[in-house]
């Protein structure tokens, strides 16, 4: 069977810790070496990330190191990376992973695998969970699945919401007729600008929910750092279609609402409104940490709505807040 050649692109700032984790899961891809080539883009970093990965590909022809120099089209951050490397790629089809994410073995076939089966298929993504070590570690893992469920709901009804820059996949074509990074104005949720300029051009999109397309990535380990990862995402989500984002709205004041229904109609109403909506939520997530064997998490289902419901609430204010998103060393608006 003859492969398509694809390009993998991982941008990397201050990653030394969790580089090498990330690169010696991508040399174990199920995939021909001839087919593949693997470009890693050095964002500036002020630790030892350039130098571990250079010594690693060392005699690995596949893999590129590019210093990241040049500004493109005022981007910054991930979205220059990606600009930049794009400019040396040879494949078919781009795949974008984090630093800081463990692939699978059969993550390029997988990924890949729509495109070949309809060349209408511009954008994919994958499925992405927490490497789990602590009780806040496994609430992460079902926000992320939770999150991912939803949108590949959305995706099977043909609503386009959002892609996710750390576990997507494009073809050439695609990425080309839009202009790529080089034409799209620069935002700090770079993944769900490329998205819609790809799905304006009239391209189709996937997600997948299978062991294939299923990575792994690290917990964030901060409450200011989880803060300010939830308010960049804002950054997109709040550019999704009205009624998604009023559901947001309603979902981040659902504790308030509830209260208020408690103290001026029936706190047993309440309570009921409270279990529909937790019923709701774990019937949605729990076939995806079935499939995906994730069955440790099933445990953590009933605290979980505590988390959710406590950050959504504590997400609302921050965004809001006059405090800039602080993400990789830089600020941005």
């Amino acid at each position: 069977m003859i492969y398509p050649k694809i390009s993998i692109w991982i941008a990397a700032r201050n990653e030394e810790e969790n580089i090498l984790t990330c690169l010696q899961s991508i040399e174990k891809l199920d995939y021909p070496i001839a087919s593949l080539q693997v470009l890693i883009g050095n964002d500036n970093s002020t630790d030892n990330t350039f130098s571990i990965i250079k010594e690693f590909i060392h005699g690995k022809l596949h893999f590129q190191l590019i210093d990241i120099q040049k500004v493109i089209n005022n981007q910054r951050g991930k979205a220059n990376v990606l600009a930049n490397l794009y400019e040396f790629s040879t494949g078919e089809y781009f795949l974008i992973c984090d630093a800081d994410v463990k692939v699978n073995p059969d993550w390029a076939k997988g990924m890949i695998e729509n495109f070949e089966n309809d060349f209408n298929i511009g954008h994919q993504v994958g499925i992405t969970s927490i490497r789990v070590s602590s009780i806040w570690d496994n609430f992460q893992s079902i926000d992320w699945l939770h999150a991912l469920t939803l949108l590949k709901i959305a995706a099977d009804l043909k609503i386009p919401l959002t892609g996710l820059g750390n576990n997507s996949a494009f073809t050439r074509k695609a990425y080309e007729a839009t202009g790529g990074y080089s034409k799209i104005p620069f935002s700090i949720t770079e993944d769900f600008a490329l998205f819609h300029e790809i799905v304006k051009k009239g391209f189709g999109f996937k997600n997948s929910i299978n062991h294939d397309v299923f990575n792994q990535t690290l917990p964030i380990s901060s409450l200011k750092e989880f803060l300010h990862q939830r308010k960049r995402w804002m950054v997109g989500a709040l550019q999704c279609p009205w009624w998604i984002v009023a559901l947001l709205f309603l979902q981040a004041l659902f504790f308030p609402f509830l209260f208020i229904i408690g103290i001026t109609f029936s706190w047993k109403f309440a309570g009921i409104i409270w279990l529909l909506k937790w019923l709701n939520q774990t019937i949605t997530v729990l076939p995806t940490i079935i499939k995906l064997k994730e069955y440790h998490l099933i445990k953590y289902l009933i605290p979980y709505e505590f988390y959710a419901n406590l950050w959504q609430i504590t997400m609302f204010f921050f965004y809001y807040s006059p405090i800039k998103v602080n993400w990789k060393g830089r600020i941005y608006e």
